[in-house]
């Protein structure tokens, strides 16, 4: 501040000011840290809270002495060191100094940070002193063989021969180490693999063998005795087991017809698909597809309609865990539709069926030729053109063909609103002419190529409504033709499963005989909506397979106060449920509920209770307590914690009265800054990765109930 007594413009005694900031406070370092290691390079990193220099001390010896420097104005701090020596050990410090001069200085407590350069074994760049463990895959099962490898040159004493080393192995299941012996690749290669089996059980110490359960941890460790600097070190790696098949889920049957059907499912995990499957509960039949994926689909199509089939499905996944899926122990089943409204089928798996067939015409099976397919759309017989290899085109039609293949001629007085429909697989080229015809007095086109190469390579549905040409008339005819001109034959019509109906109905529908009850599994669960409050139980189940001789349906639901109780109009809570799940808002309180769902179909010859279909009769039962209070849990006590492979740290306890779950805190003081880590169903957690840190931990471990309230 400074008083003008004459601003030399009139005025007197002028306050004038200025300002500045001190700053007495050196910069904090955090984060130093080294990435992108390779032989001859690496990178140093560190933060500050505020902008200041870049300054890195670094050399092969303590102190080091060289310096090198990066961005003066930063609080992201990098500096890049080129030309470094292959196996080598550099120690650093970093300093940062702000605008103001303040200068601070990280040198890891006067011990100095360090780092070691990569070298090449044969096998690329690698830790040549600060040895490094690798597991080679990242899962295996539960019947499988983990192997692992270490490079480390300080196990390489004698460069004469192949030396030996040992490591330690433990896993979720097994925590007390397992010693692997692990054997020099050759005389002086400083490379160490090694090997052990898994199984699946409780530890057995000492075994030479690690069990393992599904998701469990496996961790194998080795101890450095000199990562280079003179100081011990410990390296680890982890994988994952897998002991458990692909989980299932929306098993179902869709696509049903006369003739056919379509079994689906779904995976969490990628696996093969193989449907076991037979007219009888014995099955006898199996069809595979060794494809690894999630979206699992079969399509059966050997049977004839209101046929019944019983089936179980599989997966296996990449690792040879298998689930296997069916009704409690026993095939599923699902019956095959019908066409309702039909008026005549052909499905040319009994000869020609009384067709009229010309010139290369066919019925059998066919066998690929010529662009023909390989197999009938359904079962085996089809109506085709040269299906075995007739004449020079084997496979196709000839040059100049002209050849028809008629059906019977049909009586169609009683038809109204008729449709015909068929599966067809057609190649025909542009200049040859495709066509089928109806006739019922004058012939009508329904199809022709009009001069389009047609080359289909698989089955398409086709549909035609021929009600204004057929309907009432004592005679109609159809007629499927090929006229060719003399070159560029192909393969011709191939025809499966000509149906002539009625069309205002659904082209396949179930056969509503009540010959065949849905497939159901029952309920999965039930679970109260509020754990501490009467708001109700939700029942859930999985979707039905199938409806049996229905083409659709519901569920009943019924409640009991005793695990025997038996399905009755007295007990039945809910019918004609449309969904996967039901909200019992009537549930009584404070005692244990049972729940049975079952499946009915929307036939009416039955004797389920919504519309008296058929029911499944499965007796699946789901509990649940429905209270409206939980006693606080109680104090966990036995709390014990243990290092695993040196690698994580392990927490255990016993069980605490009222608790459903636990939570986990973690701090870096006993006095407080406890922050949640997780929540268990486990009475075990392991802090995974902090096992080899510098660090120290503090635990708390509380009961939770289910309400969500905690312990002490």
């Amino acid at each position: 501040e400074y008083i003008d007594a004459d601003d030399g413009a009139g005025g007197v005694n002028q306050t004038r000011t200025d300002t500045a900031t001190g700053d007495c406070v050196f910069p904090i370092i955090s984060g130093v840290r080294e990435e992108n290691i390779t032989g001859s390079e690496a990178t140093v990193l560190w933060d500050t809270d505020e902008v200041s220099d870049t300054v890195l001390v670094w050399g092969e010896t303590i102190p080091p002495s060289n310096t090198s420097t990066g961005d003066r104005r930063t609080t992201s701090h990098s500096v890049t060191l080129t030309g470094l020596q292959e196996c080598t050990v550099y120690w650093y410090e970093v300093e940062s100094t702000d605008p103001a001069g303040n200068t601070a200085v990280d040198d890891n407590d006067g011990a100095y940070f360090h780092f070691e350069t990569l070298g090449d074994f044969g096998d690329g760049l690698q830790p040549c002193h600060a040895g490094q463990v690798v597991i080679d895959a990242g899962v295996y099962s539960c019947s499988d063989t983990v192997t692992f490898r270490v490079t480390d040159l300080d196990l390489n004493p004698d460069p004469e021969v192949a030396d030996t080393a040992t490591l330690l192995v433990t896993s979720t299941t097994e925590t007390t180490a397992e010693f692997v012996l692990v054997t020099e690749t050759g005389p002086n290669t400083s490379k160490f693999t090694g090997s052990i089996g898994t199984a699946h059980g409780p530890a057995v110490a000492g075994d030479g063998v690690l069990q393992i359960a599904d998701d469990d941890i496996i961790t194998v460790t080795y101890r450095d005795e000199d990562d280079g600097s003179g100081a011990a070190a410990t390296s680890f790696d982890t994988a994952v087991a897998d002991c458990g098949g692909p989980a299932v889920s929306n098993l179902r049957v869709d696509t049903i017809t006369d003739q056919r059907a379509t079994i689906r499912w779904n995976t969490a995990e990628p696996g093969d698909t193989v449907v076991e499957w037979g007219t009888t509960p014995s099955l006898g039949r199996t069809t595979t597809d060794s494809a690894l994926t999630t979206g699992h689909a079969v399509t059966l199509n050997e049977f004839a309609d209101c046929n019944e089939v019983w089936f179980r499905i599989s997966s296996t996944d990449t690792y040879g865990n298998t689930t296997v899926i069916d009704d409690h122990g026993t095939p599923f089943r699902f019956a095959l539709g019908t066409v309702p409204g039909l008026y005549y089928r052909a499905t040319f798996e009994n000869g020609a069926d009384g067709w009229q067939l010309g010139g290369e015409w066919e019925v059998g099976t066919p066998q690929g030729l010529f662009g023909d397919p390989d197999a009938a759309y359904n079962n085996d017989g089809v109506l085709g053109e040269d299906l075995t290899g007739l004449g020079d085109n084997q496979g196709g039609y000839e040059p100049f063909a002209a050849e028809t293949a008629a059906s019977p001629i049909l009586d169609a007085t009683n038809w109204t609103n008729t449709k015909v429909m068929f599966y067809r697989r057609l190649r025909v080229h542009r200049t040859d002419d495709a066509s089928l015809w109806v006739f019922a007095g004058p012939g009508w086109p329904l199809y022709r190529n009009d001069g389009s190469t047609v080359t289909e390579s698989s089955f398409s549905f086709q549909e035609a409504d021929i009600s204004s040409l057929v309907d009432g008339k004592p005679g109609v005819r159809f007629e499927f033709r090929m006229r060719a001109d003399a070159a560029n034959e192909a393969g011709g019509w191939t025809i499966d499963d000509f149906i002539v109906k009625d069309g205002t109905q659904p082209d396949y529908g179930g056969c509503s005989d009540c010959g065949t009850p849905p497939a159901f599994a029952g309920a999965t669960s039930a679970v109260y909506n509020d754990a501490c409050g009467a708001s109700g139980v939700t029942v859930n189940w999985n979707a039905a397979v199938s409806w049996g001789t229905g083409d659709g349906g519901t569920y009943n639901v019924y409640r009991g106060e005793t695990p025997d109780f038996v399905p009755s109009a007295s007990n039945l809570v809910a019918s004609g449920v449309t969904g996967t799940s039901w909200d019992d808002t009537t549930a009584p309180t404070d005692r244990t509920l049972d729940y049975i769902v079952q499946a009915e179909s929307d036939e009416t010859c039955g004797t389920g209770p919504a519309n008296g279909g058929v029911v499944d009769g499965n007796q699946v039962r789901v509990s649940v307590s429905e209270t409206t209070s939980r006693p606080d849990p109680a104090e966990v006590a036995g709390v014990m914690v243990d290092l695993v492979g040196y690698a994580h740290v392990r927490l255990s306890w016993e069980p605490a009265a009222g608790a459903t779950s636990y939570a986990i805190y973690r701090s870096a003081s006993p006095d407080g800054g406890f922050t949640l880590l997780a929540e268990t169903g486990d009475t075990f957690y392991e802090d995974r990765d902090q096992g080899d840190k510098q660090d120290t931990y503090y635990y708390r471990v509380r009961g939770r109930n289910a309400c969500g309230t905690e312990g002490p």
